[in-house]
Parts: C-alpha cells; structure tokens; sequence
C-alpha cells in the first residue's frame, strides 16, 4: 500500500516539474529571460521594529 502511495506522489511531482519546466521555457523564448522570477522589493511592515527608518525619522523631527 505504501509503495504504491510513494509511486503515485512521485509521479505527481515529475509531471508538475516538467510542466513547470516547459512553462519556463516557454516565458524565456517570449521574452528572453524569466519574467516571474523578476526581482521585487517586498513591502515592510511599519510595526515591524526598523533601526534605520527609526533613526531617519528623528533626524527629521530634530530639523524641523
């Protein structure tokens, strides 16, 4: 029974990799690089605690 899982789990995950594979390259002869794994910032948190943006902010305050 359990090879038989492992058999199909496996199987599953080849053709999900060629699919990708195959989506892949098929973006790159579009556009000729990879355009999902473009790099982008990811947005912050402003409750997330930040030393810089912090030490910005009172120099801001201390100028004024």
């Amino acid at each position: 029974m359990k090879s038989n899982k492992k058999k199909k789990n496996k199987q599953k995950f080849s053709t999900l990799k060629a699919l990708l594979k195959a989506d892949r390259e098929k973006e790159i002869e579009q556009y000729g690089k990879q355009v999902s794994m473009r790099p982008s910032k990811v947005h912050k948190s402003k409750k997330d605690y930040d030393r810089k943006r912090n030490r910005a902010i009172e120099k801001d305050i201390d100028n004024d």
